[in-house]
């Protein structure tokens, strides 16, 4: 594969396969895509945590269960900051 890069990109391109950390461009590449398409499942997976969150809150809403919304906001925050930390 041949891609055109700016100076600053072929540079540092040149530098990871100096260093052994990639053979090729095409194998940094691949690498880059694979990275890309990791950075979209994950931002797919919050954003549908997300949702569920706010389907949640609007249930607890309309049923009147929301008695502080800021400790809500809160609680929702902390549950959200354990999923992500892995704890």
């Amino acid at each position: 594969m041949t891609l055109p890069l700016p100076p600053d990109l072929q540079q540092f391109a040149d530098r990871q396969i100096a260093s052994g950390k990639y053979t090729s461009l095409d194998e940094m590449m691949l690498a880059g895509l694979r990275m890309l398409a990791e950075q979209e499942q994950i931002y797919q997976g919050r954003f549908e945590e997300l949702r569920c969150e706010v389907l949640l809150g609007a249930l607890e809403a309309e049923q009147g269960e929301l008695l502080d919304a800021t400790s809500e906001i809160e609680a929702i925050r902390q549950r959200l900051r354990r999923r992500h930390s892995g704890s």
